[in-house]
């Protein structure tokens, strides 16, 4: 019986919320940006040509 409630918990609450937050927000930042003239995200000390 726990496993039927805790599947309908989920199926009914948790999975409607993510889509929901992920409408919202793009956590991975996957979207598209047509202007963009690269995707890459370089952190302090990793540039091209740094060691």
């Amino acid at each position: 019986m726990r496993t039927v409630l805790l599947t309908a918990v989920y199926y009914l609450v948790v999975t409607p919320w993510g889509w929901c937050r992920r409408r919202v927000r793009d956590p991975l930042a996957r979207r598209r940006r047509p202007r963009a003239q690269t995707y890459w995200h370089f952190t302090p000390g990793s540039g091209p040509g740094e060691r």
